[in-house]
């Protein structure tokens, strides 16, 4: 049974890299700034979230670029976006993939 413990082991190591692989990454602005881009890759029909903090009543604007042409803020289906925060907090801002992996740029403003 030396096979068992090993296995273990594995196991939670792959759930643990699947939980971390699903986090949202918190969007940080500079002081004194109103929009903050980040870049990053996304797989073949694969999505990648962010969250940014606002208030109620402010408007979050956010555009993706990418390499393929294919990434879409997932909300609209579009590659920009812009809404009224109803409940302030964290706000969600997802990319999604329509192709083959592919580097991008999110650009985020609130204001």
């Amino acid at each position: 049974m030396k096979i068992a413990p090993k296995l273990i082991a594995v196991f939670a190591i792959v759930t643990f890299c699947n939980v971390s692989a699903f986090a949202d990454t918190r969007i940080r602005f500079a002081k004194g700034q109103t929009s903050a881009t980040v870049s990053g890759r996304v797989g073949a029909g694969g999505r990648v979230c962010y969250v940014a903090g606002a208030q109620a009543g402010q408007q979050v604007t956010a555009t993706v670029i990418s390499r393929s042409g294919k990434a879409r803020i997932f909300e609209s289906g579009e590659t920009s976006y812009n809404y009224e925060v109803e409940q302030g907090g964290d706000q969600s801002i997802c990319v999604d993939n329509l192709a083959g992996a592919t580097t991008y740029s999110l650009t985020v403003s609130i204001r």
